[in-house]
């Protein structure tokens, strides 16, 4: 399902990721993936890449910078696998 908000920022949800260790409550859990796109003219004519890969933990609702690459592996459907390295803390839950 998308969300487009008032901004025209278009938010998909991705699914969920494959298990990984959460880095802020170190629970081993299945992050829920979101991926944004602004869709503006001012971002269509824009030579910089306006999407975001988003991830967040279901147990302390800490929200992760995803590696782009990971979703767009995953989109292709090839099997891939999450690691803390993939992650980069945005908002620090619980």
């Amino acid at each position: 399902m998308a969300i487009k908000t008032i901004n025209k920022i278009t938010t998909n949800d991705e699914g969920t990721s494959s298990p990984v260790d959460c880095p802020v409550c170190g629970r081993n859990v299945a992050m829920r993936l979101f991926s944004t796109e602004d869709t503006t003219p001012v971002a269509k004519i824009s030579s910089e890449d306006k999407s975001l890969a988003v991830a967040v933990c279901p147990r302390c609702a800490s929200v992760f910078s995803l590696n782009k690459n990971y979703l767009k592996e995953k989109n292709a459907g090839t099997y891939v696998t999450i690691t803390k390295e993939d992650l980069t803390l945005t908002v620090k839950g619980k």
